[in-house]
């Protein structure tokens, strides 16, 4: 099983974080008060950060993992998944297989499009890039594309060091082939997408949007891909009042 970690243990209501690929659950730092009212789990993905002795292999093996932390942490067998990037990707997954497990669900920009093409240039580019994965100004580099804080650079930097090139094959090449197209009717969701994402995320959005009747779609202005830590602030408030709809 994955390691996790658990605040707000003492609270009923369950909110799974799923990061995306290339940081860790300190993405969540700006999360962490929802453990006064709800109990959370944190966790790394395989591959990265205290899971980085297990290669990630496919977003149906993390969403299998993910239901056996539920089953094991929520008095209901239920919990809210909260996923970003590769994790709203899984967190769709979950909708897909294991809708059971979930009573609302929130996608932060998940790419929705398979992209065939790039598909080929994964493997030849990652062999390019390992060699230079422990160089310091490379990682600063690859860093500024997350749009993360500058004094979580550290952070990145040591858990970069980290992932395989196998972990680093099986993302990419899960991440540009995932598609979700089924429809899921009865679930809560709440979509979000930066408005100065790429164009072919924002089309991911609305694609996820339209397989989903009961969902909200909303674009957060001033924000890129990283929602939860670029706009904090806005986006805890937004999470706080979806999780607090009655369903």
């Amino acid at each position: 099983m994955l390691k996790y970690a658990v605040e707000g243990q003492q609270n009923e209501r369950l909110l799974v974080f799923v990061n995306g690929a290339g940081v860790s659950k300190w993405m969540w730092r700006y999360q962490k008060s929802f453990a006064a009212e709800y109990k959370c789990i944190f966790f790394d993905l395989p591959g990265h950060g205290d899971n980085s002795n297990i290669d990630f292999s496919s977003i149906e093996e993390v969403s299998h993992q993910i239901t056996q932390l539920i089953e094991k942490e929520s008095i209901s067998g239920q919990a809210v998944v909260i996923g970003h990037s590769i994790g709203a990707q899984i967190t769709l997954d979950l909708m897909k297989s294991y809708r059971n497990y979930l009573t609302k669900a929130v996608i932060i920009s998940g790419l929705n499009h398979p992209l065939k093409t790039l598909r080929r240039l994964v493997k030849p580019t990652i062999a390019l890039s390992m060699p230079l994965i422990k160089s310091k100004s490379f990682a600063k580099m690859q860093f500024k594309q997350f749009g993360l804080p500058e004094i979580w650079f550290e952070d990145y930097y040591q858990d970069s060091l980290k992932i395989s090139r196998t972990t680093l094959t099986n993302i990419s090449l899960s991440n540009l082939s995932f598609d979700f197209s089924q429809t899921v009717a009865d679930l809560p969701v709440l979509i979000l997408v930066g408005e100065q994402e790429k164009s072919i995320m924002k089309k991911s959005a609305y694609k996820t949007a339209n397989f989903l009747p009961n969902s909200q779609l909303l674009m957060i202005k001033s924000a890129g891909h990283g929602i939860p830590y670029e706009q904090p602030e806005q986006f805890n408030d937004l999470l706080n009042g979806f999780l607090d709809l009655i369903i």
